[in-house]
Order: structure tokens, then sequence, then C-alpha cells
């Protein structure tokens, strides 16, 4: 059997993603550079949830604008999609540049990094954590990445309905 050397910092990476993926870090391995495994579906933003640009953000609304910026960056026509069918967002449409404005200003607003997008931060955390859940499982990230996201985030996950979509 080969051994292989890893710092603390990327040891403690890798246990995060094999938790998220209730596997042990030696089947993780395995399985991202055995091409007769199955691929590991969501592992990309498993990945950047423990990197360090990401976890050397302390704060949990850096790591929440974080985690929406790369959405959008890698996942820019979905995130598009989702945000644009949101109940709210279909308000702002009519609305004139000042009044935008004080909008923003009123839900404390800031811009998602590298996009057009607004994330309001006067949402509490119940808010926060279904909106992240429902864009997640949009964007096509199983259950265990979704709620490795919300523990990265500090958000609780939000309890099943009991419902869900059923697949073929």
């Amino acid at each position: 059997m080969k051994q292989l050397e890893l710092s603390d910092e990327a040891y403690a990476a890798l246990q995060r993603l094999a938790a998220a993926k209730n596997l042990s870090p030696a089947d993780l391995i395995a399985t991202l550079v055995d091409p007769a495994r199955p691929p590991l579906a969501g592992d990309h933003l498993l990945f950047y949830l423990a990197s360090a640009d990401f976890t050397r953000l302390a704060d949990p609304i850096d790591r929440y604008l974080a985690l929406l910026a790369w959405c959008a960056r890698h996942y820019a026509g979905d995130f598009a999609d989702f945000i644009s069918h949101q109940e709210s967002g279909r308000r702002y449409l009519a609305w004139n540049r000042d009044e935008i404005n004080e909008a923003r200003s009123r839900n404390h607003a800031r811009q998602i990094d590298g996009t057009q997008f607004w994330a309001v931060m006067t949402i509490d955390d119940a808010t926060r954590s279904r909106f992240v859940c429902r864009l997640l499982e949009f964007i096509g990230c199983h259950d265990e990445t979704v709620a490795h996201a919300c523990q990265a985030l500090g958000l609780a996950r939000p309890r099943a309905t009991g419902f869900g979509l059923l697949s073929a």
C-alpha cells in the first residue's frame, strides 16, 4: 500500500469533502482519480467550499456572497433563470432608477461579485437558508452538497416539507 503525505489543511479539506459524500477520504480520492468509478456529481461546489479562497472568509455574509458569486459564475444561465423567477423580482421591473436605489439602500443590498445581481442582506437566516437550498437544488446539487453548503455558511438546513419531485 502506498502512502500520501498531505498538509493538515489539505487533509482537513479532504475530510470535509469525504464527509459531505459519506465516503472515507481514501474512497473519495479513488473516486476522483479512477475513471472506472462513477463521477461524483456536484463535487465542483464541494471543492470550492473546501478551498482556501472560501475557507479563509470568516464572516458568514462574505461566505454567502462568495457562494452566490460562485454559482453565478459556474451556472450563469441557471442562476439568472432562478433569480428572474423569484416572486420579489417581478415588482422591480416597473421601478425607475431612484426607486430601485432606495430599495437597495433600505435592504442593505450588496452586489454579487462579477454579476449585475444584488443580494438583499436584511433577510433572516431561515429565509437565507431556504434561498440557498432552493438555488443549489435548482442548479442540480445533491442533498449532501446542499447540506454541506448550509453548514459552511453557518445556516440550518430547512426541514423538508415531505413533498419532492419524482424522477423516472
